[in-house]
């Protein structure tokens, strides 16, 4: 009966492969939103400060999230900065985390299908057992 249970709540590896690829091309679309506003910012100033927080809050803060498990990295390899009290990484680092992130979501999109055809085909090179 646990067994049952337990089996409701697992996601199918067709769609938990799916959902891996999602939040790759997520973090990508983002990758490529965040770069998009920093590119046209000296252009188009921010003309009020409620675009100024939509814009710290949709494009810098997950940012400076997908980047913060990378923070001891950046700070061997120089790619922080730190003018005061709060350091942030510069944009190398945040391209490299955005890089780092969408490598593992897809490499682990990769292992999860080979994990799941590697078991379809165990389950059908087995033969039916014939003296059940």
């Amino acid at each position: 009966m646990n067994r049952f249970r337990l089996a409701a709540f697992l996601p199918s590896p067709r769609s938990l492969v799916r959902a891996l690829r999602f939040c790759a091309a997520a973090v990508a679309l983002h990758g490529m939103l965040l770069w998009l506003a920093t590119a046209t910012e000296p252009v188009f100033p921010v003309a009020s400060d409620l675009l100024a927080s939509v814009y710290f809050w949709v494009v810098l803060v997950p940012a400076l999230v997908l980047a913060s498990p990378f923070t001891a990295m950046f700070w061997q390899l120089g790619l922080m900065t730190a003018p005061g009290w709060f350091a942030w990484p510069k944009p190398l680092g945040i391209a490299l985390a955005y890089l780092i992130w969408i490598a593992v979501l897809l490499g682990l999109a990769l292992a999860v299908r080979r994990w799941s055809n590697k078991n379809r085909l165990a389950q059908l090179s087995d033969p039916p057992d014939a003296a059940r």
